[in-house]
């Protein structure tokens, strides 16, 4: 079949013929019956450019479990992720494409939450959050709820916490499961165009995955193991394992971090590598050196670099002094 081209009215009033290859502009087709398109046309939509919210994990218009066994910091988690969409940040050095996001805590009251989340410091800008014990998405009611929700909010991407809240029904049989996937298909995802994060427990067996039906793995384009591996006593490390990508390759290894004092997860070897080379840097200078100067040096975003500077201010390895800081070495130099 040749290329396929268009009429078009040129500088001089006069029809002519292009091809719709060598348009600077592709022409916005009609969908055919409804929502169907012919195979070129659709090649030349102007769709948006980014497809995931968060790079391989979150496709636009999407789905990802995250379970884990209680204590593991889940919700602490979806609160950092919902963040850094928020503000367009990497989420554990995955790139992330901002959006509105709306948390909806089904397990936390108002006073909790808001107390989670003032202890990371955050601001939250972009990001929507509710609570309730009484909403189940397998009643009309508790569906009527919701939309309300994403009528006035309008956000880009859900984050659902607990999955095992949302069901009046039993969560082990696949019919009522399916009442509520169905709806979230329909109703939040097609008509609102709207992404959606579903944390979950995991089974008694870690080994057999998300608690429940299996029809939630199988509906979901991500299913993401999160598992605590730090012992009693010591700061929360986590590690997070995709088991399934739909939209990407296993990645060769999982993420590994650990929560910082501002109750956000850092990358293990990342935040080795960051001291590094604030050390290295400072202990170059005989001047003071403000996080702002840093960050343009290209060390490490200012927000990381400000709470690294922080603990090793603790520790003894730098000082204030004035707006910035000095290397002094200490018993870790």
């Amino acid at each position: 079949m040749p290329d396929e081209g268009i009429f078009i009215v040129n500088e001089d009033g006069e029809q002519e013929y292009v091809l719709i290859k060598d348009l600077d502009v592709k022409p916005q087709w009609k969908p055919i019956g409804g929502f169907c398109y012919y195979a070129p046309h659709f090649l030349g939509l102007n769709l948006p450019p980014a497809p995931f919210y968060i790079k391989d994990w979150l496709p636009k218009l999407g789905r990802l479990e995250l379970f884990a066994p209680a204590k593991a910091g889940k919700s602490f988690l979806s609160l950092q992720l919902a963040h850094s969409i928020g503000q367009g940040l990497p989420f554990l050095n995955l790139e992330t494409e901002q959006g509105k996001v709306l948390v909806l805590q089904f397990e936390l009251g108002h006073e909790v939450l808001q107390y989670r989340m003032r202890l990371t410091g955050k601001d939250y800008k972009n990001v929507y959050v509710g609570t309730t014990f009484a909403m189940k998405l397998d009643t009309q009611a508790g569906q009527d709820q919701i939309l309300r929700a994403m009528e006035d909010i309008k956000p880009d991407v859900l984050i659902l916490d607990p999955w095992y809240k949302l069901l009046k029904g039993d969560e082990n049989e696949a019919q009522d499961v399916e009442k509520i996937t169905d709806f979230l298909d329909t109703k939040i995802i097609q008509l609102h165009r709207c992404s959606i994060v579903v944390v979950h427990h995991s089974g008694k067996d870690r080994s057999r995955g998300g608690r429940g039906s299996s029809v939630l793995e199988g509906w979901v384009d991500s299913y993401i193991a999160m598992q605590k591996t730090s012992k009693n006593g010591e700061p929360l490390k986590i590690k997070l394992t995709p088991l399934m990508l739909r939209h990407a390759a296993l990645p060769p290894e999982p993420i590994e971090a650990v929560m910082g004092s501002d109750f956000e997860f850092h990358m293990v070897e990342e935040k080795q590598a960051l001291r590094d080379r604030l050390a290295e840097y400072l202990a170059h200078k005989d001047v003071a050196v403000g996080a702002t100067k840093l960050a343009t040096e290209g060390i490490g975003s200012r927000e990381a670099i400000q709470r690294e500077l922080g603990k090793m201010v603790e520790e003894g390895q730098v000082s204030k002094a004035g707006g910035g800081y000095m290397w002094t070495g200490g018993e870790n130099s």
